[in-house]
């Protein structure tokens, strides 16, 4: 058993789910382009049957020229450049009801429409989602929710100790079980799963803790974070049309995944070098070769 649902013969692609992505940042002199693409690239590679992409208006075609088997929906924007912040929450709930999971923040910038486009949907039941990057640093993660909406944290070292100093969380050290301690009362606190990103990361509940034993230096590259989010969202689609959402199962088939991409990457190449585009594409052989997560 590799922890994903089964595909069936006569399945199509909205059987395999649907992953809405919220991302990309053009404000000012700062542009982001890849970070939402390489997560819809790794959504897809994962096994999902569609990507929507919600990015800024004017860096639409390009997040799409990187990753064309997604489809867009543009975010509005207001002359200086910054999201419309109405505008643009009336476009996520339309995306809302069209996807399975929402993979929210690669590249997106902290700007106040992100972090009320975060707020609206931590508000509400919706379908699963996952902040991830730039998602993590924004104000409305800093308080418990009202909504029983399943909600997966990727925050990497320096994320997280944001987060837990938001909530009056000690920042681990680098032990095993230090890092466990602090991502359990961090998912404890916040209501969420956590994946404490890292050398042997980990993934976390209220309840119980999971340290990958996998990966290596290989994957600490520029928008490995975005691969590994949206993995992880696309085995929660996938779980979703199913029938059955089990977030934390979800992260650690992500992080395992995510790990033995790069393991085969390091076989054949070794331990630099590798681009974040290359580990999404070793994604369904990391799959096919994948055990034991119950």
């Amino acid at each position: 058993m590799n922890g994903l649902p089964p595909r069936p013969a006569d399945g199509h692609k909205g059987t395999f789910g649907v992953v809405g992505i919220v991302g990309g940042q053009h404000a000012g002199d700062s542009m982001m382009v890849g970070a939402p693409a390489l997560s819809a690239r790794a959504a897809l590679r994962a096994g999902c049957g569609r990507v929507m992409i919600a990015a800024p208006r004017s860096v639409m075609a390009p997040v799409l020229c990187l990753c064309p088997s997604a489809t867009g929906r543009p975010i509005p924007q207001e002359q200086c450049g910054e999201l419309d912040a109405d505008a643009s929450w009336c476009l996520l709930e339309a995306m809302e009801a069209d996807v399975d999971a929402m993979v929210f923040g690669p590249g997106l910038g902290i700007g106040s429409a992100a972090a009320f486009m975060l707020e609206r949907l931590l508000d509400h039941d919706g379908p699963p989602l996952l902040v991830d990057a730039d998602g993590l640093r924004l104000a409305p993660l800093h308080r418990r929710r009202d909504s029983e909406r399943p909600l997966v944290l990727t925050p990497h070292p320096g994320e997280f100790r944001v987060l837990a100093n938001g909530c009056g969380i000690a920042a681990p050290s680098s032990s095993d079980a230090s890092r466990t301690r602090a991502a359990r009362e961090l998912a404890t606190a916040l209501r969420a799963v956590v994946v404490l990103k890292g050398h042997r990361t980990v993934v976390a509940t209220a309840e119980d803790g999971w340290t990958c034993e996998e990966g290596g230096v290989e994957l600490a590259i520029p928008g490995s974070g975005d691969v590994l989010a949206g993995i992880i969202g696309s085995v929660m689609a996938q779980q979703r049309v199913s029938g059955s959402i089990d977030p934390f199962k979800a992260a650690r088939v992500g992080v395992s995944v995510h790990a033995r991409a790069g393991q085969a990457w390091r076989n054949e190449h070794g331990d630099r070098g590798m681009l974040a585009s290359e580990l999404a594409d070793r994604v369904p052989e990391s799959i096919r070769c994948l055990h034991g997560i119950d």
